[in-house]
């Protein structure tokens, strides 16, 4: 429910312009090539960060970069490029700002308007491709249960509007499965103001992010972290990662930081008293000082990026051992099929959820072409789940009865206990016979399937004056945007499911089809279209339950393990 106490602008009606009639600041043809000599810079330091870099990737340890969209504002994206390729990078992590860059560079080869003209007119941020295509990338990335980076990567590798994709940090991370991840503060970037800015989708992509940058720092033990050119988002996730890996039980001591900024800090190690200017600065207290406390060292390296960066670059290769550091998870995902990626990236987030999909193809060799549209649609409903959402269903005969029978494996346990929530319990038990209410009720999933309500059935039915639209009124009444509408139909033509599903189209409903070989029309408007490799009824029917079935499995597992 939306908020009746204070009123809210309307995005909608925000006005864009094409990206083309921006003049842009930063262009691809002054970026800092590998092979670009250096300019004088000297600092002893910068040298130790240097080595200890090298060091740490000999012994196969991390080396996690953080930056801020002024990095590729100085044209030194292909450096980091060229470190990504030579295995010396194992994750980069920016700001929203670093990504939008990022993303107009790999598609226009520009980048970087003119702000202090642009916010007179109120055109600043306005570019209709930069907003449409990346809010298009996140959305369509967190169907398919993506981070940020990786929706992001995903589009510039697919769409053949990029032409400038040697550029980009984002599609060199997809290629080599190295992790970029993006974390946003709303309201912050320019595709937060585009009409089709979706902002549950940008907070849980950056919050899928979060964790797959949580679980890099988790290994940081004998690595490094470098902060360059992020005074505020850098400094404040570093910290907060680092604080849960070691509550999880993680060891995270002894390992190097170094911040690269403008800002001369002088003695940064020193302590400062808070009426010092510098004691409020956050990467000399989190990412410097605090973080290496139990036994690591802090760098500060004070000096332009165009100067520092490159002289860090060359000193790394100048120093590099002859063979690279590609880890083996990501070499043996360089040589898996779609199908197979989609196993192990779900095997590396949910062992139990992986190996019902495992199961499922072992029992039955041939539904293994529904295992990538299997995974998206787990991802999808455990991600409208979690956020209050709710599965609808519906089919007609047999799919009916399959529609009701995956209900009541999600309302209530289907291969395990899932007990009621210790607070649900405390609750109920003050009550009169709460302690036998508590112990027989069990944890289940929010679902409906569509008519089961005779009454509202025939209404439909005797007032509509176009037929079968029994499914679709229940549909536009009950659901909500955000919600996961789940159609069976084994021709893929059923006329009430395929209205249903226009329905939970034009609501914002992720849309999933369960059906047979050829799909029909409802195929059409489908997000993901699981088919079965047959043409009988019966047969698609009979393959129709172990699908479910291993939909069910998984969806318990995630939420009830």
């Amino acid at each position: 429910m939306g908020s009746i106490m204070y009123a809210k602008i309307d995005l909608s009606r925000v006005k864009t312009y094409p990206l083309s009639e921006r003049r842009n600041l930063v262009k691809v043809d002054d970026f800092i090539t590998p092979e670009s000599p250096p300019p004088p810079y000297t600092n002893p330091e910068l040298e130790e960060v240097a080595t200890r870099i090298v060091e740490a990737r000999k012994f196969n340890r991390p080396v996690i970069v953080m930056i801020g969209a002024h990095v590729i504002k100085c044209g030194l994206s292909l450096l980091l490029i060229d470190l990504m390729k030579r295995g010396f990078i194992t994750h980069i992590a920016t700001n929203g700002a670093g990504s939008i860059h990022d993303f107009e560079i790999a598609l226009i080869g520009e980048t970087s308007e003119d702000v202090a003209t642009s916010i007179e007119d109120g055109s600043f941020g306005m570019a209709e491709e930069t907003g449409a295509m990346m809010n298009e990338a996140i959305q369509e990335g967190v169907k398919d249960g993506l981070g940020y980076g990786e929706a992001v990567g995903r589009m510039i590798a697919e769409d053949n509007r990029f032409k400038f994709k040697e550029y980009s940090i984002f599609y060199t991370g997809y290629k080599l499965r190295i992790p970029v991840t993006v974390h946003v503060a709303i309201g912050t970037d320019i595709i937060h103001q585009h009409p089709k800015c979706n902002f549950g989708a940008i907070g849980w992509a950056t919050g899928e992010d979060f964790k797959i940058y949580v679980n890099s720092v988790s290994q940081l033990e004998g690595g490094v972290f470098l902060n360059i050119g992020s005074a505020v988002i850098g400094p404040e996730v570093f910290l907060k990662a680092l604080s849960i890996v070691r509550n999880l039980g993680y060891k995270v001591e002894k390992f190097t930081t170094a911040n690269f900024d403008l800002i001369d800090l002088g003695d940064y190690r020193k302590p400062i008293s808070q009426d010092h200017p510098h004691y409020y600065y956050r990467p000399r207290k989190n990412i410097v000082n605090r973080p290496t406390s139990l036994g690591g060292r802090g760098y500060h390296i004070s000096g332009n990026h165009k100067e520092t960066i490159p002289n860090l670059y060359h000193m790394i290769i100048r120093l590099m051992p002859r063979s690279p550091h590609l880890p083996p998870y990501e070499r043996n995902l360089l040589k898996a099929s779609k199908d197979e990626k989609q196993l192990i990236d779900l095997q590396t987030q949910n062992v139990k959820a992986a190996d019902a999909v495992k199961n499922l193809v072992s029992l039955y060799p041939s539904l293994k072409g529904v295992i990538t549209d299997l995974i998206r649609s787990y991802r999808v409903i455990t991600l409208s789940l979690e956020g209050g959402g709710t599965l609808f269903l519906c089919g007609n005969g047999g799919s009916f009865s399959d529609a009701l029978h995956i209900t009541a494996e999600l309302i209530k346990s289907f291969k395990k206990k899932r007990p009621v929530t210790e607070a649900f319990r405390r609750k109920v038990c003050k009550l009169p016979q709460g302690e036998k209410v508590a112990s027989c009720l069990e944890g289940g999933l929010r679902c409906i399937t569509l008519g089961t309500n005779n009454s509202v059935s025939s209404a439909v039915l005797n007032d509509f004056s176009l037929p079968n639209m029994n499914y679709a009124q229940e549909l536009y009444v009950l659901s909500r945007p955000g919600d996961v509408f789940l159609g069976i139909s084994t021709s893929g033509n059923a006329e009430n499911v395929y209205y249903a599903a226009l329905t939970a189209k034009a609501k914002g409903l992720t849309v999933i089809l369960l059906t047979g070989k050829e799909g029909g029309r409802i195929s059409e408007v489908a997000d993901i279209v699981i088919r079965v490799p047959e043409t009988d009824t019966r047969r698609i029917q009979e393959l129709h339950v172990p699908i479910y079935h291993c939909l069910c499995e998984m969806l318990e597992a995630y939420f009830f393990s």
